[in-house]
């Protein structure tokens, strides 16, 4: 047998090869692709996996029997599995995901709790370096939230009075606490 028959010879095998993957793959990649997508319930991943099924098929052929019921359940069986690692991956790859909000979500907590506490130092500082009346009336409002007919209520003052006290030591803060630092505490006020 010269050469040149010999190539031709394994070209025939190569096309007969190239017609049979050809048949099963148009037979089968339709009815793969459902199954994975049942599996996978992602179209593209779907259609990935029976990709990856033929290429699998192609590579072990000669070690696969030539019979059409073999190969279909080696095709399924090899979509199948590829499918669950896919999945069992994703669940792995959704846990870290959900482990790493989940820590970080704690780091954001704990840097605004210390920024929270901080600020409301600063701030219990600067009330204290109030007046005696002042002090306690700017304390009884801003901090433990009375309104200012309730702090004239039990201090047996008057509502203006309340209102002169708050407004002097509103005007002392903002002289003792830079704007910036007021802006800060009117964000943790709000937001946190």
């Amino acid at each position: 047998m010269s050469i040149i028959e010999e190539t031709n010879d394994f070209n025939r095998v190569l096309k007969i090869e190239a017609f049979s993957v050809e048949s099963v793959f148009n037979e089968y990649y339709d009815r793969l692709v459902y199954f994975s997508y049942k599996i996978v319930k992602d179209k593209l991943d779907a259609e990935d996996i029976v990709q990856e099924s033929f290429v699998r098929y192609w590579k072990r052929r000669n070690n696969i029997a030539h019979d059409k019921a073999l190969i279909k359940s080696y095709l399924y069986s090899t979509v199948k599995n590829i499918s669950l690692n896919l999945i069992r991956h994703q669940q792995v790859v959704k846990g870290f995901e959900t482990q790493f909000f989940i820590r970080l979500t704690d780091e954001e907590n704990v840097i605004h709790k210390i920024i929270q506490a901080e600020v409301f130092s600063k701030i219990h500082n600067a009330i204290e370096s109030l007046p005696a009346a002042c002090q306690k009336i700017s304390r009884m409002g801003y901090i433990d939230g009375m309104k200012n007919h309730e702090i004239a209520s039990e201090l047996g003052i008057s509502v203006n009075t309340v209102k002169t006290q708050k407004q002097r030591g509103a005007k002392i803060l903002r002289v003792k606490l830079i704007p910036e630092f007021i802006a800060c505490i009117i964000w943790i006020l709000i937001y946190l």
